[in-house]
């Protein structure tokens, strides 16, 4: 019977290779920081505007020889800290700051503050999603509310209303709704709870919406005047709709 310490199992084979692969990424850079020191030697040596023509011994171009000059002070635990960033993020990170002249405290620093900024970034790019989102559903909401305004303005009017109507003919048009007789003396208890429960909804999207402006004004605040103005319509149609509800000038149509 095969010894199961030493049974050979997807498992294993991949934990085999991923132990391989962290060990050639940090011979790869101890490496570069052997060969920055190297190239850093050599550039002191050679004349003046020889410098390029000499990387072609070494078959390096000139960006790749300052990247790696520049790691030529680094100690081996720096290189550590940076082997935890993907590859292309490596050298983007090494360009933008001066790795070689931190002390290990500040890159390690610098790569918390580089997490934290991105990590800020998504969570704004997904909180604009949502509010992109939540506009769209609300203009549908507008929409509809429109339709039905259009509907009520085409029906026949009583005569006496006529009054009412003309008077409403200068007047934003309010939606009309049409309600079912109720004949549960209970009734109201189920209007009061859904009542609360739409409150507590606005006060939850209001609180998202100024979350997702907040952080939206970091990214592009251009982008988030332009929603600022949105909601803020939107706001205005709301508060003015529901100063006096139902509105008197069209009676709301009981169906029995």
């Amino acid at each position: 019977m095969e010894n199961p310490a030493t049974e050979r199992t997807p498992l294993v084979i991949a934990a085999e290779i991923n132990m391989i692969t962290c060990q050639t990424k940090k011979i790869l850079l101890a490496g570069a920081i052997e060969i920055g020191c190297r190239l850093q030697e050599a550039k002191a040596l050679v004349k003046h505007g020889e410098w390029g023509k000499w990387l072609e011994s070494v078959s390096y171009s000139q960006k790749t020889a300052e990247r790696l000059t520049s790691m030529s002070n680094m100690t081996y635990t720096q290189a550590l800290l940076l082997l935890g960033l993907p590859a292309e993020e490596r050298e983007e990170f090494i360009e933008q700051n001066d790795v070689g002249g931190m002390t290990t405290k500040k890159l390690q620093q610098a790569l918390q503050d580089r997490d934290k900024a991105n990590q800020e970034k998504d969570q704004a790019l997904q909180e604009n999603q949502a509010f992109k989102k939540g506009l769209k559903a609300i203009d549908s909401t507008i929409s509809e509310l429109k339709k039905e305004q259009a509907k009520a303005a085409s029906m026949p009017t009583n005569p006496e209303n006529v009054k009412a109507e003309a008077f409403s003919a200068s007047q934003p048009a309010l939606p009309t709704h049409n309600l079912k007789a109720e004949h549960d003396p209970d009734a109201h208890i189920k209007y009061v709870e859904k009542c609360n429960a739409c409150c507590k909804t606005i006060a939850d999207t209001f609180f998202d919406l100024t979350t997702a402006l907040t952080n939206l004004a970091h990214v592009d605040p251009n982008l988030k005047e332009e929603k600022r103005k949105e909601a803020n319509r939107l706001i205005e149609y709301m508060a003015e709709t529901i100063k006096e509800w139902p509105p008197p000038k069209k009676p709301l149509r009981v169906h029995s």
